[in-house]
């Protein structure tokens, strides 16, 4: 385990490249969005992510690659939401309309802290204030990445809020697992027996409705 400096944010502040190997993998997490930026397998040439070289790539050009989406991951219409009895109006970043990924200023745009780490774990941790992006309530989130045998990275997330909110965590890696020009020859399984169709503007329209026949079955 190692950790490096991956530059500096325009207001100074350094981001952290924390290395980990375990399991048959290498991997690097960046305390920036807690991005995982590379991801290797023992024996195996490309790496298993999309990543960029540095932090000004990131900043210019990423779209969450490899981010810890939040607080609230996928879309949300018109950026409205009723929590309790409290109507929200959250920062709407997405066609200027819509919110998605907690915000402009969501947590995988927002430096985290490195909070623990051993040869092949690393721990991260952000907290949010009360009506950041506006969510109501304070929240504390984090984000342990390790790295198991047989090759398997293990992602854990939580969450600590003092109010009734929205938190939605989602792990945002683009997975490239060989040098191909496209993904038709990987193989992929998802156990989930249902989905969420989006609308036009690739909002949820709130129907949740079985895999069965679709293109989304990937059991």
């Amino acid at each position: 385990m190692s950790v490096t400096s991956f530059g500096r944010l325009p207001d100074g502040s350094e981001v952290e490249a924390v290395r980990l190997t375990g399991g048959g993998l290498s991997a690097t997490f960046l305390t920036w969005g807690a991005v995982l930026q590379d991801l290797r397998l023992e024996g195996h040439g490309p790496a298993l992510v999309l990543g960029l070289a540095d932090i000004g790539a990131y900043l210019a050009h990423s779209r969450h690659f490899g981010a810890t989406a939040g607080r609230c991951a996928n879309r949300i219409a018109d950026g409205r939401a009723v929590i309790g009895d409290r109507a929200c109006q959250l920062d709407r970043n997405y066609l200027g309309r819509h919110a998605l990924h907690g915000g402009s200023d969501g947590c995988g745009k927002r430096l985290w802290r490195l909070v623990g780490r051993d040869a092949a774990s690393a721990r991260f941790e952000i907290v949010l204030p009360d009506g950041h992006m506006g969510f109501p309530g304070r929240i504390a989130i984090v984000a342990t990445f390790g790295l198991r045998a047989g090759g398997v990275l293990d992602i854990v997330y939580e969450a600590t809020t003092d109010r009734p909110t929205l938190c939605n965590l989602a792990h945002h890696s683009y997975f490239v697992l060989d040098d191909s020009g496209d993904v038709l020859d990987h193989r992929l399984q998802v156990l989930a027996e249902r989905y969420t169709p989006v609308d036009a503007e690739m909002i949820p329209t709130g129907a949740v409705l079985p895999v069965a026949g679709t293109r989304f079955d990937f059991r």
